[in-house]
């Protein structure tokens, strides 16, 4: 009986030590880190023609882009182009830079769809064959004046445009 006594008393303990108690230990408090605020990307799209059937003809339907800085950017270049050789991109490079930058295209060759390796290339297309449509997308540049331009070999002349980015 004693033994039964013993086990009782220490089974009341053990349930008189589980009860609520107050503490004087401090309260931890865990810092969840702040839910940041989903942005969505601000896009301004243009649909660019890139027109004319021979190298007199040749040009893009839009001459200036106007966007905003940090705005995101999809440029739908249309070649309505028939002949083989109106084969077109669009590469947008800093201000200044077109007739070097062409150079460095034709350089670039084929294999890099004549767009050149350079800091100054902000953004460029694919090369679009005559009546395709090539889809590009870029995040807007710093406030500045840009130019845009077709590398393929010998339509730079004729194929430009200025991007200003407000």
């Amino acid at each position: 009986m004693k033994t039964y006594k013993s086990v009782a008393i220490a089974f009341i303990l053990l349930i008189a030590s589980c009860g609520p108690s107050e503490s004087t230990a401090p309260l931890v408090v865990v810092n969840k880190p702040e839910k940041k605020a989903i942005t969505e990307k601000v896009w301004e799209e243009f649909d660019i023609s890139a027109v004319g059937n021979n190298m007199k003809e040749m040009m893009f339907s839009m001459k200036n882009i106007r966007i905003k800085e940090g705005s995101w950017v999809r440029i739908n270049l249309k070649n309505e182009g028939t002949d083989p050789a109106m084969v077109h991109n669009l590469v947008v490079i800093n201000y200044g830079k077109r007739a070097e930058l062409a150079q460095m295209a034709i350089e670039a060759g084929a294999e890099e769809q004549y767009i050149p390796d350079s800091e100054d290339v902000i953004a460029a297309s694919k090369l679009a064959q005559p009546g395709e449509t090539i889809t590009f997308e870029f995040q807007a540049p710093a406030k500045n004046n840009y130019e845009f331009f077709c590398s393929y070999p010998g339509h730079s002349q004729m194929m430009r445009g200025y991007l200003f980015v407000k």
